[in-house]
């Protein structure tokens, strides 16, 4: 029997819809070059949305949280690799595996680092300092503390972990987006193109803010700035009422919803915008604007993990009429716009190339694996986080899992429910 790996999963991957998904996949992909049997399970409810994982040779399973089943399913499947996907799947789960499967290799994927987007959300929205020490970073710190190593999408946020955390530096491991010169779009060239483009799911905070930001702030700058016939065009999964309110035809702003295939989408539109004022990690957004050889503009957190200045060939920016400027710039020259374009290209080759970061990631596993008790002998405060919150966590999730029980054990006649009076202890 082959080795395995298994992905527990807080949602079902959509590639088409959210960065993570994408990542997700990438990461999978990766390992499974290496012979792993590939596995992905989630409590999540199957969405119409979520890629045929069968398409890719993976499995799927579906598990259920605060339920006992799961440890005897996991030590039939006994897998070598368990990822987490989010730092609350290692809450749920990890407990559960260290108990069933101690020699397993564990990993989080971050994706983004959840405390530093919350804490530059909160930072724009009330006007504060950045806290990058919130209640959030208390359980995602402690989370990646417990298992074996970090997959981080971030230099920045490896830095910071490091800097600000003080996790080691070996329990963190680089990988960005990959790409490889078939991921590229032959797309049309400056003169079939017309018009600008948004991308990005709305369960997404940032992306909600940046679509607000957008409509009320820079549009009503961009817009005197550009041809009268230009419009701007927002795509994204799950449209809410919220957001499908910010459509304006006779501003030429439209909320188009989901898009099914992103890369097709971007490769019909001059520019590819991501006003981004808050979030984290790398974005998705971006690399498929210049994927789809789209020039793309960007804020200085949207810039973040992805390329420098001098890559980009221009400076990011949040003060809107800097902005505007950039992208009419952008839209109206054709010079420009080429400059701007080979820039994209330049940067899939240096910074998301997986001819060079695959190798380096996949050693790295290796090497980890092949020295597990010595790694983890290693990390002191995972050793001792997994000894006191995995109790506390396993006791919280048994008692659910006990209620669950007895409430499905039992019919409304015999459900007895004790009021006590007001002098009997509760």
């Amino acid at each position: 029997m082959s080795e395995s790996v298994l992905l527990i999963a807080k949602n079902w991957p959509e590639p088409n819809s959210t960065a993570a998904g994408r990542r997700s996949l990438d990461l999978l992909d990766l390992l499974q070059t290496q012979g792993y049997a590939i596995h992905v399970a989630s409590a999540a409810e199957p969405t119409p949305f979520q890629a045929d994982l069968s398409a890719f040779a993976i499995q799927s399973h579906t598990i259920a949280v605060n339920d006992s089943d799961f440890d005897h399913w996991l030590s039939q499947l006994a897998p070598t690799v368990v990822i987490y996907d989010r730092f609350v799947m290692e809450e749920q789960f990890g407990w559960r595996v260290q108990a069933t499967l101690p020699q397993a290799l564990t990993l989080i994927d971050t994706s983004d680092l959840h405390c530093l987007r919350v804490a530059r959300e909160a930072a724009i929205k009330q006007s504060l300092p950045i806290e990058l020490f919130n209640d959030i970073a208390l359980r995602e710190i402690a989370a990646i503390s417990r298992t074996d190593i970090s997959v981080m999408i971030s230099q920045t946020e490896i830095d910071l972990l490091h800097q600000h955390f003080h996790i080691s530096r070996a329990k963190l491991l680089y990988l960005p987006f990959l790409v490889d010169s078939s991921d590229r779009v032959d797309s049309p060239g400056f003169a079939a193109r017309q018009h600008l483009v948004m991308i990005g799911g709305f369960k997404h905070e940032p992306n909600r803010d940046a679509t607000r930001w957008l409509k009320t702030v820079i549009w009503p700058i961009l817009r005197a700035l550009l041809p009268n016939h230009c419009e701007m065009h927002v795509y994204g999964a799950y449209a809410d009422h919220a957001m499908n309110q910010l459509q304006a035809r006779t501003e030429r702003f439209y909320i188009k919803g989901r898009s099914a295939d992103a890369l097709a989408t971007l490769s019909q539109y001059r520019l590819n915008l991501a006003p981004l004022r808050f979030g984290a990690g790398q974005k998705g957004k971006i690399l498929e604007g210049w994927l789809t050889g789209t020039p793309t503009l960007t804020t200085p957190i949207g810039a973040e993990a992805m390329a420098t200045d001098a890559q980009l060939a221009y400076r990011p920016t949040t003060d809107a009429n800097e902005f505007a400027q950039l992208v009419a710039a952008a839209y109206n020259d054709p010079a420009r716009w080429s400059q701007l374009q080979d820039s994209g290209y330049r940067i899939l080759e240096q910074n998301f190339a997986r001819t060079t970061f695959a190798l380096p990631f996949l050693e790295r596993i290796e090497q980890i694996r092949a020295t597990l008790s010595e790694h983890r002998q290693a990390n002191f405060w995972g050793r001792l986080l997994t000894l006191n919150q995995y109790r506390a966590t396993e006791y919280m999730s048994r008692w659910i899992e006990l209620k669950n029980q007895l409430k499905a054990e039992s019919t409304p006649s015999e459900a007895i429910v004790t009021i006590p009076r007001p002098d009997e202890p509760t």
